[in-house]
């Protein structure tokens, strides 16, 4: 009776982490895929970057579309203006939807005009966008998740995130 109790507690964690994989083969196979298709675009839209970085920042669930995902950014007035969900993603309307979304609180300038171009110089003070880059230029998916990243990183370190 004993060694089936002790055979049961060695394989019920088991059944457990089997369990667990079971139910996010299907997502995380999706994420990847998607992920891919990023990484291979060399100018992302407005809304692939709504996408991932609204689900990152907590603001959606991680199966949200991305159209949904660009909705929810526009009404939330997070995008730049006249920004359509086709249209490639620059730097600085990148640089706003991230400062936006996970709440990072910016400086005097951006505090009177928040926008791409204050966002875009906030991110670059803070060292979270590097290299040659304009706020004008289009955003590949490589350099978009290095950006979010950064930014994950940032705000993990100083704890900042939506606040």
């Amino acid at each position: 009776m004993i060694e089936k109790v002790i055979m049961f507690q060695k394989i019920w964690p088991l059944l457990g982490i089997l369990a667990f994989w079971l139910g996010l083969a299907s997502p995380a196979a999706q994420t990847a895929a998607e992920m891919d298709s990023l990484l291979e675009n060399q100018a992302i839209s407005y809304s692939d970057a709504a996408r991932f970085v609204l689900p990152a920042a907590g603001v959606l669930p991680n199966n949200v579309g991305a159209q949904a995902a660009f909705d929810e950014a526009l009404s939330r007035g997070w995008l730049p203006k006249g920004a359509a969900a086709s249209d490639e993603a620059n730097l600085g309307g990148i640089s706003f939807l991230v400062m936006k979304a996970f709440g990072i609180k910016g400086g005097l300038m951006y505090t009177l005009f928040p926008g791409p171009r204050y966002a875009y110089r906030q991110l670059l003070y803070r060292k979270l966008i590097q290299g040659r880059v304009d706020p004008g230029m289009k955003v590949g998916g490589d350099y978009f998740l290095y950006v979010v990243g950064r930014v994950l990183d940032f705000l993990g370190e100083t704890g900042e995130a939506n606040g």
